[in-house]
């Protein structure tokens, strides 16, 4: 926007509405344009590695990898499920790590018996990990790709890309050009990696000099000195590969009066019998090994083995354990303490616990044997209600007010283990993968109503930290399911969710197009309430393609609905819209009139939240309308109620508009000080406000403005 040379107009130039991502506004320009972005907020450099595990017998492949891998560029190591790869690179370049500024690690999941992660996942949490806020990150996977380039050029990381299945799963998280180290472990070759210049380390089972090293570390030195002909035997037997020796060892570690000479008896009788029955491939010593840690477990741990193995998801904890083995959370813990004992499951920080891919196919195959666990459908039902019900739990915690459609928000079934929105959030950000999971597993078995309900409840989490590829995959999934129910009032919710994730990327087609079909959804079921919300983000449409009157127009008619169904609140967040539509269009007492009318509202209703929202709303008209000591008076009052109900984003956009107000009266002093209280907030929550503030902060001299991503609709 150019501001009017007019010194009657010069409040003129300015944003309003909920402006989200980058803004640049200034004067008359002439010449070329340049935009300068800063860096984004100072974060520790990233330290993601794993611990490297137990290690031994890898002399040749340490060796080989310390004089032929180099200290930068593509490394792949290839080799069987089980064989140690991760370990083996985990010991390597933890040896290294102190010459890098850093490390990325992400587990892709390509063999995990679930979906492989997409390259967008990993991509935004490296992002996110290098300093990037929400709004930094573009929505396609091929310009994430490229400022994850940017971002690692000339810089020295070690990224490790653990457990690929294919060589374009891998090629958008390569690094830009540097000193960087890419470490990549996969069961197959990934031969499309050497046009990227891979160099390739294969890694065999260990052999039973490296196996026996490795049993001794497990079961001590003296066991094997008294009985060595049964531990190489014993080995051999595990096909010397580390994942079956450590079950194995695990065994004999909590057996200190077993001679090994009956544990080799028991592995040896049961590779006897998956030899006979053994029709397709597969490795007989691994399930074997895991066969017998399984004959062992008493029926409690044996039961839980069999449903935890039912989880779709990359990991747990203990509360999701014990409602799939439905048991209380104490007693689920032991059992979970018995499978780790074992060398069946693995624990990881915070509690929280997974399978080795192999394990967990082994569990999956032993759950679908006959009579082994209730019907799969059955368990996975009650793995989905605990976390539908935390999903809720979090989602009321994050945003009370806003109409809901599944049924679950009205049973006041409750996690009361969540007790605030920061931990709400937080849960909804750790759980993500598992939700995303567990509803693609609920529509494949038929749960179709606990699939979309599951969308609905992750509706903060997307709003707040934008996963915009994620919350389009997770509400395109329950737009299917709620199709496959023929539910019409649940697709025309997920199409409302899918107009504004389509809003915040900016595709004002994509998003009128949902929420065209909601419309329809909505009238044809006769459910006013969503018919409003369809109107709504319409009327944003409207606002944002600049058709002033249609916006007004439509956000009049939603308001209508809300009226009709006797809703205030309803009723009053469309005059908000209608107020900056107003405003936008000049009619500057019309506009003033009807925000102050919501004000009122929200005052009455005791909405606090709104009401801080309202006043600041209400002094970006001023401002326009050329009345900067009544907006200044606007702002203060809004600043006042946001910091006394705790609505910080909303004292921080307080803050912001306050420092608008002092650059324009020449109090740079001021500016500042509003702008650093503001930036504080914004970068507490993450938000992306933060850049526009830091770049106004850093003095960036005036550029061409950014295309302003339009207001969402009102959750």
């Amino acid at each position: 926007m150019v501001q009017s040379p007019d010194e009657r107009d010069r409040w003129a130039n300015e944003l309003t509405g909920t402006i989200a991502g980058s803004s640049v506004q200034a004067g008359s320009i002439a010449g070329g344009v340049h935009i300068t972005m800063p860096r984004s907020a100072s974060l520790p450099a990233p330290a993601q590695l794993p611990a490297p595990g137990l290690f031994a017998g890898r002399h040749d492949e340490m060796a080989e990898l310390r004089t032929r891998a180099g200290r930068q560029g593509l490394v792949v190591i290839t080799g069987p499920g089980g064989v140690g790869k991760t370990t083996l690179a985990l010991n390597w370049v933890h040896e290294l790590k102190s010459e890098y500024e850093g490390q990325l690690f992400v587990d892709l999941r390509g063999f995990s018996g679930a979906e492989p992660l997409p390259p967008d996942e990993p991509l935004e949490r490296f992002l996110r990990a290098l300093g990037a806020l929400p709004e930094d990150i573009p929505p396609s996977i091929d310009e994430q790709a490229a400022l994850f380039r940017s971002l690692t050029t000339g810089r020295r990381l070690i990224v490790f890309l653990d457990n690929a299945v294919s060589a374009a799963q891998v090629r958008p998280l390569l690094p830009g050009a540097g000193g960087s180290l890419v470490v990549v472990t996969s069961r197959r070759r990934l031969s499309g990696l050497v046009v990227d210049g891979a160099r390739f380390v294969d890694v065999d089972p260990l052999g039973v000099p490296g196996a026996l090293e490795l049993l001794e570390h497990l079961i001590g030195a003296d066991r094997i000195g008294a009985e060595r002909e049964h531990a190489r035997s014993l080995v051999a037997l595990c096909g010397t590969l580390p994942l079956a020796v450590c079950a194995s060892g695990a065994r004999l570690a909590a057996r200190r009066r077993w001679p090994l000479a009956r544990a080799v008896a028991e592995l040896d009788d049961e590779a006897r019998r998956l030899s006979a029955l053994r029709t397709g491939e597969g490795d007989i010593s691994v399930d074997a090994v895991f066969n017998t840690s399984y004959k062992a477990l008493d029926d409690a741990q044996a039961r839980a083995y069999r449903l935890l193995g039912i989880h779709p998801g990359p990991d747990f904890d203990v509360a999701t354990a014990a409602a799939l083995i439905g048991a209380d959370e104490d007693h689920a813990a032991e059992l979970l303490d018995g499978l780790v004992d074992a060398n069946l499951l693995l624990e990881g920080g915070d509690e929280r616990y997974q399978f080795h891919d192999l394990v967990r196919l082994h569990a999956r195959d032993k759950a679908r044997e006959p009579a082994a666990v209730p019907d799969r459908k059955t368990v996975l039902a009650r793995l989905a209600d605990s976390y539908l019900t935390t999903a809720v739990t979090a989602d009321l915690l994050l945003m009370p007010a806003r109409w809901h459609l599944g049924d679950r928000y009205t049973t006041g079934q409750r996690n009361n283990t969540l007790r605030d929105r920061p931990a709400a959030l937080a849960w909804l950000e750790q759980e993500r993968d598992n939700l995303a999971a567990v509803a693609r597993e609920a529509h494949e078995v038929g749960l179709h109503s606990v699939t979309w309900q599951l969308s609905e409840a992750m509706w903060p989490l997307f709003l707040h930290r934008k996963h915009y590829r994620a919350w389009i995959r997770t509400y395109e999934l329950g737009l299917a399911a709620a199709q496959s129910c023929d539910d019409s009032r649940a697709q025309a919710r997920m199409l409302e969710g899918l107009g504004v994730a389509w809003l915040n990327l900016q595709d004002l087609e994509a998003a009128r197009d949902r929420y065209e079909a909601a419309l329809a959804l909505e009238r044809r079921s006769g459910h006013r309430l969503g018919e409003a919300a369809a109107l709504e983000g319409l009327g944003i449409v409207a606002l944002a393609t600049g058709d002033l009157m249609r916006a007004v127009d439509l956000f009049t008619e939603a308001r209508d609905v809300h009226a009709a169904l006797g809703r205030p609140r309803g009723i009053a967040l469309m005059d908000r819209h209608i107020g900056e539509a107003l405003s936008a269009e000049g009619r500057h007492s019309e506009a003033d009139a009807v925000l102050t009318s919501a004000l009122e509202t929200f005052t009455r209703l005791d909405e606090p939240y709104h009401q801080a929202r309202t006043l600041t709303c209400l002094g970006q008209a001023r401002l326009v309308a050329g009345r900067p000591d009544e907006a200044t008076d606007a702002f203060h009052a809004s600043l006042g109620v946001a910091r006394e109900s705790g609505a910080r984003h909303v004292e921080a956009g307080a803050l912001q508009e306050l420092a608008r107000v002092a650059a324009h009266q020449n109090a740079p002093a001021d500016e500042r000080r509003y702008l650093e209280q503001a930036l504080a907030i914004y970068t507490e929550l993450g938000s992306p406000q933060a850049t526009p503030v830091r770049a106004r902060l850093g003095e960036i001299p005036p550029g061409r403005s950014e295309s302003p991503v339009p207001p969402e609709p009102e959750p």
